[in-house]
């Protein structure tokens, strides 16, 4: 019975190792695919910023070119102001000077506010375009990492597979059963037994029971979990163990 407890124990250390490594063989391709995902999005933020920024440039030149042309008319009028003896008309064309600074104010305003958004989207621009890069860099290395494990898992799993083979022909069938059903249902088949408490579950196991286990002459369940309940050869007291 001991060996059979062994042999438990050693199957679940193997499946322990298969499981890590076919996660890390799920996990790292879900990984690539995210940071793809995230350039993906990254790279139509850019095309949008950099869209609005060219919007908002074309804005500011028009507005430039619209303030250049109103201050010239304003220039213009007051040259002809020095020269008209006429006082409605110097009042007439006054009020066109005076309302022709007045729209010069609203040009330069907005100009200043284009001028506040090219810099915004700029710098925004610049950030987006180094996360751009960041991720990149990311997916270069994420995809290495990926191919190292594929290469190194692939590997292990062939060797890991092979010995839970040999590992489970060697286990009697009832005990295999029994220990196939309860990964299915708990993960873990197979619990330490550690200080009179199943470390599957963490609850404390009878009296009777503990005393079953430490003697390895029979299979032991959990009567919480379910789990097949082994113990250390250095947790075992001298007057339990078996005589050689």
């Amino acid at each position: 019975m001991k060996e059979q407890l062994q042999l438990l124990e050693r199957l679940q250390e193997i499946d322990n190792q298969i499981d890590r490594h076919e996660k890390d063989l799920a996990r790292v391709p879900l990984e690539v695919q995210d940071i793809a995902r995230n350039l993906v999005v990254i790279r139509r933020e850019i095309s949008e910023i950099e869209e609005r920024l060219g919007q908002v440039q074309k804005d500011l030149r028009k507005k430039e070119g619209d303030l250049s042309t109103e201050q010239e008319k304003i220039k213009r009028s007051e040259r002809r102001l020095l020269n008209i003896k006429n006082q409605k008309e110097h009042n007439a064309l006054s009020r066109e000077v005076k309302l022709g600074k007045k729209v010069v104010g609203e040009i330069e305003d907005a100009i200043l506010d284009y001028m506040g958004q090219v810099e915004t989207l700029t710098k925004s621009l610049e950030r987006k375009r180094n996360d751009y890069q960041d991720f990149e860099k990311r997916l270069h290395e994420k995809k290495a990492e990926a191919r190292e494990v594929e290469s190194s898992a692939g590997t292990a799993l062939t060797s890991l597979n092979s010995e839970k083979l040999n590992v489970s022909e060697a286990i009697e069938g009832q005990f295999l059963k029994r220990y196939t059903a309860v990964k299915k249902a708990r993960g873990k088949a197979v619990a330490e037994l550690k200080n009179g408490s199943c470390t599957g579950c963490n609850m404390a196991i009878p009296p009777q029971l503990n005393i079953k286990v430490l003697k390895q002459e029979e299979m032991v369940i959990c009567p919480n979990c379910n789990r097949i309940l082994f113990v250390k050869p250095e947790n075992i007291p001298e007057h339990n163990k078996l005589e050689a």
